[in-house]
């Protein structure tokens, strides 16, 4: 009997072709824009630390968003005088309890 098979492999026309080793001109504009993209994301303040505290005396959580490489405090909530106002209402509290 006789084997269906081919003797040697046909060569599709349509098959595709392994790509090349070397970038087109398409992936080398995409990998400069992405490093164009990193390196202005690079420029641009980003925090890197938040801290959640209890203030004591005004009972209420406390959130700090700080830049560690400039130790620099960029937000808080609540603000202080928020907290002030927390502080003063805890206070009264604290006064007509013990009353």
């Amino acid at each position: 009997m006789a084997s269906i098979a081919p003797s040697q492999p046909v060569h599709d026309a349509q098959a595709p072709r392994a790509a090349s080793q070397e970038p087109g001109p398409a992936a080398e504009a995409a990998q400069r824009a992405i490093a164009e993209h990193a390196s202005a994301r690079k420029n641009e303040l980003m925090p890197d630390q938040v801290a959640v505290s209890l203030d004591p005396e005004a009972q209420r959580f406390v959130s700090t968003l700080t830049d560690t490489s400039t130790a620099e405090m960029l937000r808080r909530y609540p603000s202080e005088s928020q907290l002030a106002y927390s502080r003063a209402v805890m206070a009264y509290l604290r006064a007509q309890v013990g009353k």
